[in-house]
């Protein structure tokens, strides 16, 4: 079903579903879809409004929608919907072969009776659209037939239709339906993206949907985006293609898409100013890290073994930013106590994280591995850490004992809190 992502005038008085099946009395809006590296419109998403003729105003699409509750109502107005939605978005396809047009399927209207219809394709046909511009959209986790809805995306994906998974990462989407589906595009909701750029775990999870998407070939849409913070984020983060009120609300034909020239062109140009920024302080962050390590190795390899602890100790007091410190052998066995700065430490979750004792093996430790393959330094990309429950960066450094004659590992976590979009 169509959503309501824009802002129009409300009506009191709701014109009777039957009334505007009939006329048909419905309008489409279109909001655009952006690629940031393109520096491009790439798409419009079709989204369909009740028209009340009386008084001239729109009807919203929760007011519209809501009348339909039952199966046959769903199936014709979304049938209304596509049919609208078509030919309104026929006159800028044959201005512009390039935008593709983004269109809401109804999943619960993919049933047995219906998936043999070809209504779609017939439709898309006689409004002379070219397939392969047409993004067919299904929230899955609304389809009651499973088989039916397989068959439906079969047989528009070997018409040349793409297919994008709706509200990725929120509600009821089901990450099982993506091996099945194989879908084009992924949508991740707007519930994912809002506030990305300052909660490091929804980061992780867009991280995610992207680290997932390049394997299978997919492209990620972010829609319902709000701010330039949040596009910013997310662009550093592998994601290029945007859709939402930061850019413009949904409007007729072409007439949101002229004045975000300026917008994107700012927002791009903040972008290349904010990653050279960004390479450059953690270019300085990194090198005042590799110094501090290489101290604390230089002092260690002077410790006896015994002395060790208390020797990180001491580092832990004059050191700012490190949060804990350990010693590894070459086979990944920790020799020392996991020493810890104990202001840094969360104490409310004490039984998620706890400081590997003496003995631990890490050995298959994304900081260990590289060690093992003959790097003589490895710093790790950020994350949480199981000793503090912070963000943190680990960097371990070998470096030669010379009370035990043989190579050792200093394993120190480094604070990365409010690194949340950082490289």
């Amino acid at each position: 079903m169509q959503r309501n992502n824009g802002n129009p005038s409300m009506v009191n008085c709701v014109t009777p579903l039957q009334e505007i099946l009939e006329h048909p009395a419905i309008i489409t809006h279109f909001q655009p879809q952006i690629s940031l590296r393109r520096k491009a419109v790439i798409g419009l998403e079709a989204l369909s409004r009740g028209f009340n003729a009386v008084t001239g105003e729109i009807i919203p699409p929760a007011l519209l929608f809501a009348q339909a509750q039952e199966q046959p109502l769903r199936l014709a107005l979304d049938r209304a919907c596509r049919t609208r939605a078509a030919e309104s978005f026929a006159a800028l396809h044959r201005r512009d072969k390039s935008i593709m047009l983004s269109m809401n399927i109804d999943a619960a209207c993919i049933n047995e009776e219906t998936r043999g219809s070809s209504h779609l394709l017939k439709l898309i046909k006689r409004c002379d659209i070219c397939p392969s511009n047409v993004i067919i959209e299904i929230i899955e986790s609304r389809c009651e037939d499973m088989d039916a809805l397989l068959e439906f995306v079969r047989f528009y994906r070997k018409k040349n239709f793409l297919i994008a998974l709706d509200d990725v990462g929120t509600g009821f989407s089901n990450l099982d339906r993506i091996p099945l589906l194989k879908p084009d595009v992924l949508k991740l909701d707007r519930a994912l993206i809002r506030g990305v750029d300052s909660q490091f775990h929804k980061l992780e999870v867009v991280r995610s949907f992207v680290q997932m998407a390049n394997r299978l070939g997919c492209l990620v849409l972010a829609e319902g985006v709000e701010s330039g913070d949040e596009v910013l984020c997310l662009l550093a983060n592998g994601v290029d293609v945007f859709q939402g009120f930061y850019f413009a609300r949904p409007a007729p034909g072409l007439d949101a898409v002229p004045g975000m020239a300026a917008k994107v062109d700012a927002l791009a140009e903040r972008h290349r100013q904010d990653r050279t920024r960004r390479i450059a302080e953690d270019k300085r962050l990194f090198s005042s890290y590799d110094l501090t390590i290489l101290t604390m190795c230089q002092g260690l390899a002077q410790t006896p073994s015994r002395g060790l602890n208390q020797a990180m100790t001491q580092y832990l007091e004059t050191h700012d930013g490190v949060e804990c410190l350990y010693v590894l052998d070459m086979k990944g066995r920790q020799v020392s106590d996991t020493l810890c700065d104990p202001d840094k430490l969360k104490k409310s979750k004490r039984f998620l994280y706890e400081p590997a004792r003496f003995g631990t093996d890490h050995s298959l430790k994304e900081y260990f591995l590289p060690i093992q393959a003959g790097l003589e330094k490895f710093t790790s990309d950020p994350y949480i850490s199981l000793a503090s429950g912070n963000l943190c960066t680990t960097i371990a450094r070998v470096f030669h004992h010379k009370s035990s004659g043989r190579h050792l590992i200093l394993c120190a976590d480094m604070s990365r809190e409010g690194a949340v979009c950082g490289l």
